[in-house]
């Protein structure tokens, strides 16, 4: 089932990685639920507290290095992955439940949408 669910992973990020997103999409834990991704996959416990988000090394277990995110990301002006900042928490930008931000657009204007 694992070797499944990081394929099904693996997938999305790559086809994915220059879909924009939209306002009326599924949420990211939805679209991870619907890969059999279990709440305490990310969380690291079965009911987590409200507000908390999961560590990067929860998000990395499946997708890898923010390196191999950066090479997936490469044709994007600028590669959100290869960031000034380094490796931030990726749930900076990526929320769970909420809709997704660019946080680089605190201090910058890019125009590059988050899923």
């Amino acid at each position: 089932m694992r070797n499944t669910m990081l394929a099904a992973l693996a997938a999305i990020a790559l086809l994915g990685s220059s879909a924009v997103f939209s306002a009326d999409a599924p949420a990211l834990a939805d679209r991870h639920a619907k890969m059999g991704v279990k709440c305490e996959q990310c969380h690291a416990v079965k009911t987590p507290a409200a507000g908390t988000r999961p560590k990067n090394e929860a998000c990395l277990a499946c997708h890898q290095s923010y390196e191999a995110l950066a090479a997936k990301t490469a044709k994007l002006d600028p590669n959100p992955h290869k960031s000034h900042l380094g490796n931030v928490r990726c749930a900076d930008c990526h929320s769970g439940h909420a809709q997704s931000r660019l946080m680089c657009n605190d201090c910058h204007k890019f125009d590059l949408k988050v899923k």
